[in-house]
């Protein structure tokens, strides 16, 4: 297909169903459709075979993954020593917990003023917000009534 060139109505429903037609999920007759289409379309017919490349090239790619992955299995009982080496005491047993304060709870008593300060602030902005729209809505109903 030309850059720029404009594509049918059919074409665009067509091209819509080709990843179907590749993968093999569509109905039959569906599929039938489509392949008859792409007979007669060119355009059609060249999408449809770069998505079949596509999806042979994604497939080729998973088997390699697939088998690079077999042959690379961790080592027997590596979790097993791991988990041993996090139970112990030392450097190296606590290597794997994390600092102390790392995670919440390092200073209580700034968390919780960081809460009520939070709290604070939330609460006088919500009992402005409502002060303000109580006085604008009194000012309309002022500038209704002088009318």
């Amino acid at each position: 297909m030309t850059p720029g060139a404009k594509v049918s109505r059919i074409c665009r429903e067509v091209q819509a169903q080709l990843p179907g037609l590749v993968d093999q999920t569509l109905p039959w007759w569906r599929r039938r459709l489509v392949e008859l289409h792409a007979r007669r379309c060119a355009d059609c017919r060249a999408e449809l075979e770069r998505q079949r490349a596509v999806a042979a090239g994604l497939d080729q790619l998973g088997a390699a993954t697939a088998a690079a992955a077999e042959a690379e299995a961790p080592p027997e009982g590596l979790l097993d020593t791991l988990l041993q080496q996090a139970e112990r005491p030392g450097v190296r047993g606590r290597a794997a917990v994390p600092a102390r304060g790392a995670v919440s709870g390092a200073r209580p008593a700034l968390s919780v003023a960081l809460l009520v300060v939070g709290a604070a602030v939330g609460t006088a902005a919500g009992y402005a917000t409502w002060r303000t729209a109580r006085l604008l809505l009194a000012r309309t109903a002022q500038g209704r009534e002088g009318r």
